[in-house]
This record gives structure tokens, C-alpha cells and sequence, in this order.
């Protein structure tokens, strides 16, 4: 109900619901810094659009810029307004749907790259492709920032990856508000393309820094402040461009190619047939030559070699191709070779693995070529063996604790693999799978072991939370004594610092350490004493409250030394306060006598305790969870989190343990060297404060081949 009424006020579900203040004030800034560039931007152009009409040379050209100049006017004197109302209607409808990314990798689909299309008008068609091209635009001129951007989006919408139609307040919905106010213009429809144009052309020099602040925005709000690294863009395009510019009349064109080798359809088709392809034995027999360390290699009449002098993390593709290794081969070879050498060049820029790790990855570059040229399953199926073991291997390394060096049991193990791969690889793709399982094997194993070493202490912790909590019960139960201001300040420190352990006691004694104790004779007792003494020490008015007193005193006095016994506070603690609770009782004695009626007696000793507060671990009703605390519920054994010290060193450390309460995490290192207990408390604000963050774990060679699938799309 507290969702439907949220959703009646904002007019958006609660699929952002955590963040939705953060994400409202995110459109709100959008909008405003958008409309104010709107603003100097209509302004500038109608001076520039003058200017040019004062030197048009004839009489058409100038009717045009008038027609342009009014229609600017127009627009420009509602712009504030329009574009409100239209990046609200966007926003809306994106937040509403926040639909993930389609993906490429859908087993049986037979529509690989290519988008569904329903039958609409011609129109609406080349006005969606203008307005899309006009995005693209967009998102080319502040490319890292929308990146980032994007990530925290999907984020606060609950997807694990949004595209950018689906950002609402990305580029999309900036160009389709700013084109339904072209097209209610009356004017020709190149006139309103013409002003969508140059309005667009002139945010594209505003957004990179625009975005840049909402990112900044976000990191103070504590949403996703580390974004994972992405690899910079390219290359991709760049090989894809050089090859377009070189196709011969009848050759199919390279960007249908990409589309039939990331299709899993046609990639199951290929893998039965490679060998018929024209001139791939030859150039696979050049590869096994190149794989075993042979020079002078000969392939369509030219010579290769492994390019000499290339440190363990260069790009052994990319230099042969620069002599013209991709030229040689056919076409879906070519565009094979241009594919692979650029998903290294994305692996090799990532800043996360470290440089060890690259350099056996990379030594894996001409078996992966080999094999992504017989299956190209290798891009489209992400479980395909090849694939798993370098994220495998690139995961590994990356939650390493410490500097990753050849004298690792990681390292060894990895390399047993990579040398494996390179001595026995020709076209038997089982060694993939073989390999993958001996390193998962490790991996299990490893864990297995730091999770026993860490599990010694898990008895431990559950006890210290069964404390906590049982404090935390008689915490609660105290809180309306405690905030009485009239009860004298020994009192008060008496019941904060004794009795709530005297309360913790009983509930643990009676099982309850989440709610008092519903049938505790020796809780009901407590909560009777205290009110007693509570009673005992404000000032009494009548004759009758003194009587009362004198003949209740000894009980009173008697409940509390027993119930200090009970929870064994040591003598001397108990003798000091009875020493100071004396005076209190003669200072509420020697009150004066008031007309006033007397207070009402204590409840009997069967009244339940006010509680004061939610119960341990609830969140209050209305209140918004922070991101710190969903980043702590989203937390699972096995989840991977990086733990920055004072010094700046970030220890990777992974959760084996989370308490039956989640108010203890246990966490070790994948070496099992180090354990690491923190209380929800303590990890709240590690996270809050950027001492905690959640480690990446998309993986590596998925997430590359996304980003070149993306660049390729573009």
C-alpha cells in the first residue's frame, strides 16, 4: 500500500524505489542545466542565423533563413516550458518501463542483430532513425560520461544494464523532447529538421560537463561511487572502417558479416564447416606454425612471424594484421582476426587485472584466434569453455589479495593451464574445457579452505550477536525511562549502563534476542523493578506516596540487588550505586508537600514493556532505505569486496559468513591468510564513506565482447 500510494505521488513505480529521490533530483538537474543551454543556445543561433542572412546571396537563400529565424523565435520563447514538460513525459515513460538491454546471445533466436520492426508509416520511420542518429551524436560527445552515467541509472532502476534508449534523462529522451517541440511547430518539416539539428549540435558541447556533474552528483549520494573501467572505444570501428573501405563489388558487405558471426545460429552452422571456407587450413596452418614459435612463415604469398619485441601485454594480433595478416585471409576470416585482435585491446586496457595476469592471457592470443575461426560460438555463447577460463582467470586475479607475482599459487596454477593450451591446442577445443575445470578445481578449493579457517570464529560471532541483540532488546525496553529528564542522572546511567544488562541477560537466558521475552518470569521482573525504582526517586508530593515508599523500599531494594546478582555486576558496582541511590531516595522525600493529586502507581508486574523502537534490524515504515544499507542487503556468501585502509591500500576480501540477524559479516582473503569480522554498523559506514566497495564481478571476456558488440552496433 505505502508503494501504490508512493507510486499515485510520483506518477512512477517503485522500480527505483530505493533511489528515487536520488534519480528525481538527477532529471531535475538534467533538466535545468539542459534548458539553460537550450536558452544561450536559441539566442546564439538566431544571431549567427542573422548574420549569415545579411550575406545570403540570393533572395531563396535569405527567405529560408527568415522562415529558420521565426521558427527559432518561436521556439526559443516557450523553450523553458516545452522542454520541461517534454524531458518530464520522456522521463516518465523510460522510469516507467526501464527496460534492460536486449542482448545478442539469445540461443535460438534467428534475429541476431537485427531489431524486431512493426509495419508503420514512412514518416515516423525516418523521424525515429533522424532523432536516433541525433542521440548517437549526443552520446558520442560526452561518450565516458554517459557510460558512467548509464551504469549508476540501471542501477537505481534495478536492471543490471539499461541501453541508451532506456536512460531517462540520457541523450535519447534529451533529443526526443527536443524533437516532439520542432514538430508541433508549424512549419516545413526540413525547417523542423533543420532547427532539431543545429539545437542538438549545439548541446553536444554542453553534455560531456553536464554529465560529468550528475556523475559527481551520484558519487555524493554514495551511488555506485566506482563504477567498473571501461576500455577505450575505437578500435572496433576504426578496423571495421579500414575493411569496408576495401571491399571488392560482389563481396558481402563486412557489417553483414559481424551480424552472421555474432548470430548462435549461423555461429552452430559455421563451426561444422571452416575447413570449406577458402584459404582458412592455410591460414590456420600459419597460426599452429606461430603457436609452436616458428618464424618466416608464409601465407598468401607473404611472410609472418611473431613480431619481435612485444612485451608479455602487447597485441600479437594487431601486429599481424598492421603486416597484413587480415588483408591475406578471406572475409569472415578477415573480420575474425580484426574481432579478436580488438578484444584484446579491450583486455589489455583494463586497468582492474593486474599486468601478470595479462601477460598469460596473453599468451593465449593465437589459440583464441584459432578458435574463435573454427566456432564462432566463442562470441555469442557466454558459457562456451574458452571463455569462462579466461574470466575465470581475469576474476581470479582481480580478487588476488596483494600483488599478484610469479611465486603465486595463482600464477602457477594459471600458467599450468595457459602452457597446456599453447602445447596441445590444433583443433581439439576439449583442452579449453579441461583446463577450465583443473583451475575451477583450484579456485573450490582455495575457497574451501579460506572458509574453513573462517568458520572458527563463526561461533564465536553468533554468540557476540545473540549479546548485541538481547542488548539491543533492553535498550529498547529502558528507552522511556531513559528519556525521562526528571529522573536523577545516576538513574539514568544506572539504567543505561547495568540494567539494560540485567534486561540482555534475561533474554538470553529465556531464547528471545529479537523481541522481549513473551513468558520470562525473570523479565517481567526487571521491567517491575525498574519501573520501581523509577518511581522511588521523583519527588514525593503526599503523605501517602511517603508511607508507601518506606514500606516498599526494602522490596525495591531487594529486586534490584537480585537482579544485579542474576547478571553478575560485581559487587563494588553494586555498592556504589546503592550509596548514591540513598541520597536520591532523601531528596525524594524531602520534596515539598503539593495540593496536587498523586502520580499513578507503577504498572503491575505483569505489564508488558513499552517498546520504544522498531524491533533489532527492521527499518522503520517511511523511511528510504540508504544505498549503503541495499548494498549491504544485496551482500551473499561468495560476494567479492574491496577494503580500502587508511594508508590507501585496498585489501579483496570475500564474504564467507553473515550472521542468522545480518549484523555480522565474517570476510577472508581468496589465500584464506586473513580474517575479517565487521558489524553492520562498521560496514554501513565503510561503504558510506568509499572505505567499502562492492567488486566488479561481471566477467571480464563478457564484458568486453559487450563493448565491442556496442561499438560494432554503433
Amino acid at each position: 500500500m505505502i508503494n501504490e500510494h508512493l507510486t499515485r505521488q510520483t506518477g512512477v513505480p517503485d522500480a527505483f524505489r530505493p533511489h528515487q529521490g536520488v534519480l528525481l533530483e538527477c532529471r531535475d538537474f538534467v533538466g535545468q542545466r539542459v534548458r539553460e543551454a537550450l536558452a544561450r543556445s536559441v539566442g546564439e543561433l538566431r544571431d549567427e542565423l542573422q548574420a549569415r542572412r545579411l550575406a545570403a546571396k540570393n533572395a531563396e537563400e535569405a527567405q529560408k533563413l527568415i522562415e529558420l529565424l521565426a521558427l527559432l523565435h518561436t521556439i526559443g520563447a516557450e523553450i523553458d516550458r516545452t522542454f520541461s514538460t517534454g524531458f518530464e513525459d520522456q522521463f516518465q515513460e523510460r522510469a516507467k518501463t526501464s527496460n534492460a538491454a536486449s542482448t545478442f546471445y539469445e540461443s535460438g533466436s534467428e534475429m541476431g542483430f537485427f531489431p524486431e520492426l512493426k509495419l508503420v508509416d514512412e514518416t515516423e520511420i525516418d523521424t525515429t532513425i533522424a532523432v536516433k542518429n541525433l542521440a548517437t551524436r549526443l552520446e558520442r560527445a560526452c561518450e565516458a560520461e554517459n557510460q558512467d552515467l548509464q551504469t549508476r541509472v540501471a542501477f537505481m532502476l534495478g536492471e543490471s544494464d539499461i541501453d541508451g534508449a532506456a536512460n531517462p534523462i540520457g541523450p535519447a529522451a534529451i533529443c526526443e523532447a527536443l524533437k516532439n517541440i520542432c514538430w508541433e511547430q508549424d512549419a516545413s518539416g526540413g525547417l523542423r529538421a533543420t532547427a532539431l539539428e543545429l539545437l542538438v549540435g549545439r548541446l553536444a558541447g554542453e553534455m560531456s560537463t553536464v554529465y560529468h556533474d550528475v556523475n559527481a552528483l551520484l558519487v555524493a549520494r554514495r551511488v555506485m561511487p566506482n563504477v567498473r573501467p571501461r576500455a577505450r572505444r575505437g578500435k572496433a570501428s576504426q578496423r571495421m572502417a579500414a575493411r569496408k573501405d576495401v571491399v571488392l563489388p560482389g563481396e558481402p558487405d563486412p557489417s553483414d558479416l559481424v551480424k552472421q558471426i555474432f548470430t548462435a545460429k549461423a555461429a552452430a552452422v559455421e563451426k561444422n564447416d571452416w575447413k570449406q571456407r577458402t584459404g582458412t587450413s592455410d591460414l590456420m596452418q600459419l597460426l599452429n606454425g606461430l603457436q609452436q614459435g616458428q618464424g618466416d612463415l608464409q601465407f598468401g604469398g607473404q611472410s609472418f612471424a611473431l613480431p619481435a619485441g612485444v612485451d608479455a601485454t602487447g597485441n600479437i594480433i594487431s601486429a599481424l594484421i598492421e603486416a597484413g595478416l587480415s588483408k591475406q585471409a578471406n572475409s569472415i576470416d578477415g573480420i575474425v582476426i580484426d574481432v579478436v585482435a580488438t578484444l584484446f585491446d579491450y583486455i589489455f586496457d583494463d586497468s582492474r587485472v593486474p599486468d601478470a595476469m595479462k601477460g598469460l592471457i596473453g599468451r593465449l592470443q593465437i589459440p583464441v584466434l584459432k578458435l574463435a575461426m573454427m566456432d564462432h560460438g566463442f562470441f555469442s555463447n557466454r558459457a562456451h569453455p574458452a571463455r569462462r577460463l579466461i574470466n575465470s582467470l581475469a576474476q581470479a586475479s582481480v580478487t588476488w589479495d596483494g600483488p599478484l607475482t610469479e611465486d603465486s599459487s595463482l600464477y602457477r596454477t594459471a600458467e599450468g593451464a595457459v602452457v597446456r593450451i599453447q602445447n596441445q591446442f590444433a583443433e581439439d577445443a576439449s583442452v579449453f574445457a579441461s583446463c577450465l575445470q583443473e583451475f575451477e578445481n583450484y579456485l573450490t578449493e582455495q575457497e574451501r579452505y579460506a572458509d574453513e579457517r573462517a568458520a572458527t570464529l563463526t561461533e564465536r560471532l553468533k554468540e557476540r550477536e545473540r549479546i548485541d541483540l538481547a542488548r539491543k532488546v533492553g535498550e529498547d525496553a529502558m528507552a522511556g525511562h531513559l528519556a525521562n529528564e526528571e529522573l536523577p542522572a545516576v538513574v539514568r546511567d544506572f539504567i543505561r549502563d547495568i540494567w539494560t544488562r540485567v534486561l540482555a541477560h534475561a533474554a538470553l537466558e529465556s531464547g528471545a534476542t529479537n523481541a522481549p521475552p513473551a513468558n520470562s518470569e525473570r523479565w517481567t521482573s526487571a521491567i517491575t523493578a525498574s519501573a520501581d525504582l523509577v518511581w522511588s526517586v521523583l519527588p514525593k508530593q503526599s503523605m501517602e506516596e511517603r508511607q508507601r515508599m518506606v514500606k516498599q523500599l526494602p522490596v525495591i531494594l531487594r529486586n534490584l540487588k537480585a537482579g544485579m546478582t542474576t547478571a553478575a555486576i560485581d559487587e563494588v558496582r553494586q555498592k556504589a550505586f546503592f550509596s548514591e541511590l540513598v541520597q536520591c531516595h532523601a531528596a525524594a522525600l524531602k520534596a515539598p508537600i503539593a495540593s496536587a493529586p498523586p502520580p499513578a502507581p507503577p504498572p503491575p508486574p505483569n505489564a508488558p514493556a513499552r517498546r520504544a523502537g522498531p524491533l533489532p534490524g527492521l527499518q522503520p515504515i517511511g523511511d528510504d532505505p540508504t544505498p549503503e544499507m541495499l548494498e549491504l542487503d544485496l551482500l551473499t556468501r561468495g560476494s567479492w569486496v574491496e577494503l580500502r585502509d587508511e594508508s590507501g591500500e585496498v585489501r579483496r576480501v570475500r564474504l564467507t559468513w553473515i550472521s542468522p540477524a545480518r549484523t555480522m559479516y565474517l570476510f577472508a582473503n581468496r589465500q584464506g591468510q586473513r580474517a575479517l569480522a565487521l558489524t553492520r554498523a562498521e560496514l554501513t559506514r565503510r561503504f558510506a564513506n568509499g572505505e567499502a566497495t562492492t567488486a566488479d564481478q561481471e566477467p571480464l571476456l563478457d564484458r568486453v565482447v559487450d563493448d565491442v558488440l556496442d561499438e560494432l552496433r554503433g
